[in-house]
């Protein structure tokens, strides 16, 4: 594992579990069960303990993220990392952050738009997928997709589309935002 890497793995894994703080000094203040599913009308429909909720959900996200990134670097090893892999990077320590805030908010009395921060968010990460697929170039596509284009022409074709697909999506997930 190269040394930035190992950074980037730490730091990302600290930003998982930087919103436990959060949660310590809200501790008192929180309900003994904690929101953590919702239905549509971001009326919550699954609860947790409290403890389970502020610590060990941001512990399997940051546990989540280490797999996520080991894998990577494995796979991409000895191969430039496309600027695809360095976003994603850091797509589940914000969701975890997001997320967390969320699940605190709620029981705090707060209003928050469940569906509309969640269609937010990946709304702006499909986009940003989108716009980054068509840019990886085929030597380095060649051990990340599966199973590998058997040519270039190919591969550029499908990454176009699938770029197009991606920006479509994340338009309408942001459309969705306003209409709904």
């Amino acid at each position: 594992m190269e040394k930035k890497d190992r950074k980037t793995l730490i730091l990302t894994i600290i930003v998982c579990l930087l919103p436990i703080l959060l949660g310590i000094v809200l501790y008192n203040k929180l309900p003994e069960q904690m929101p953590i599913h919702f239905k549509p009308g971001d009326v919550p429909d699954n609860y947790a303990p409290k403890n389970f909720a502020l610590f060990v959900i941001p512990l399997i996200m940051a546990i989540l993220q280490t797999i996520c990134m080991l894998s990577t670097m494995n796979k991409l090893k000895n191969k430039e990392k496309p600027i695809i892999a360095k976003i994603m990077e850091w797509f589940i320590p914000i969701i975890s952050v997001l997320i967390y805030i969320i699940m605190i908010q709620v029981p705090l009395g707060s209003t928050v738009y469940v569906g509309k921060s969640i269609c937010l968010i990946l709304g702006i990460a499909f986009i940003i997928i989108g716009n980054y697929l068509p840019k990886m170039n085929y030597d380095t596509a060649k051990g990340v997709f599966h199973p590998t284009p058997s040519n270039e022409k190919i591969y550029r074709k499908m990454s176009r589309i699938m770029g197009y697909g991606f920006i479509g999506l994340g338009i309408i997930l942001l459309i969705q935002i306003i209409w709904v």
